[in-house]
């Protein structure tokens, strides 16, 4: 790495420390800026699909084959065997598990693969397709596996898609078309402003959870413990099906099914998990932040580490 990238690793690490921090430390402050969570996660995104290459995407799902096979394992294959396992490990999370693991790739993701490395059209191409899938599969799953109805409003998650997806990905391509001067600006601009971005969203979502920091410590911590467990299951999951689609992939592809499969929308499991099933449901997609953005500065140093090599 060079010494900007040690540099940028260094303001991420402490700036994320610093707003879980604040966010436990200051809950009312966070608290305000909860009902803006869904247009901060579209800025971030917006800034992050500047660097897409539209042809390259339309290529992606042209070859939809990888695509299909990481989004029906996203969303069916690996929340299911989740649970199952979940269930019979820590029965008082399998519900928490499922959600997570349920759940689509996240709006974040995009930024994930332009800092680490990966290939961003696969990734956007992920977070379209499991998007749409995710309130017609997740809910019906937790019905037959947990015996609980509950939905996900179609109005609501297409209200979703249209703010935080559709029309970031909209204004990033009219951008880049007619304001090219501008496209380059924000691109330039993007890095500070999207681990702003995810230090405003880490504060609010820890400032929701900050009570069970001060009442039930042990619950924080077996909870923090069995997010990073599963962070690490996705992501070698991840990362193992574009090698078994293809063992002649590259190392970014490899880095973008890890990305895809580890990188989830886990402020949204959060938003209606809270909403159906209480705080204490929602708490593991909230402390899934925590290997979440860990997880960036080690992808980072691991996958520079292996250009590095390959360039040898």
């Amino acid at each position: 790495m060079t010494s900007y990238d040690t540099k940028v690793l260094i303001i991420l690490a402490i700036s994320i420390l610093i707003s879980t921090i604040c966010g436990i430390l200051f809950p009312s402050t966070g608290e305000l800026f909860s009902p803006y969570l869904l247009v901060i996660l579209g800025l971030l995104l917006f800034l992050n699909l500047i660097q897409l290459d539209f042809q390259d995407l339309i290529s992606t799902f042209q070859r939809p084959k990888f695509l299909l096979i990481l989004s029906i394992v996203k969303v069916i294959v690996l929340p299911v065997t989740m649970y199952f396992v979940t269930n019979q490990i820590f029965p008082k999370y399998a519900l928490s598990v499922l959600l997570l693991s349920g759940i689509s790739t996240g709006l974040g993701a995009p930024f994930v693969t332009n800092y680490v490395g990966g290939r961003l059209s696969i990734i956007v191409g992920m977070v379209i397709i499991t998007s749409l899938m995710v309130p017609f599969i997740l809910p019906p799953l937790v019905y037959v596996l947990y015996n609980t109805q509950f939905s996900i409003p179609l109005f609501d998650m297409i209200l979703l898609l249209v703010i935080s997806l559709i029309v970031p990905l909209l204004g990033s391509g009219i951008i880049k078309k007619y304001l090219p001067k501008l496209a380059t600006t924000i691109n330039n601009s993007s890095l500070p402003l999207s681990i702003i971005l995810m230090d405003l969203i880490n504060f609010t979502i820890f400032s929701k959870f900050s009570s069970y920091f001060y009442l039930e410590l042990p619950f924080v911590i077996n909870t923090i413990i069995l997010a990073f467990v599963l962070f690490a299951g996705f992501a070698v999951t991840g990362y193992l099906i574009l090698y078994l689609i293809n063992k002649d992939s590259s190392m970014k592809d490899k880095i973008s099914g890890l990305i895809a499969i580890s990188y989830v929308n886990n402020i949204l499991v959060t938003v209606f998990a809270q909403q159906f099933f209480g705080s204490e449901i929602a708490a593991l997609a909230a402390f899934y932040n925590m290997p979440y953005y860990i997880g960036i500065i080690f992808l980072k140093i691991f996958y520079s580490k292996l250009i590095k090599i390959s360039r040898e």
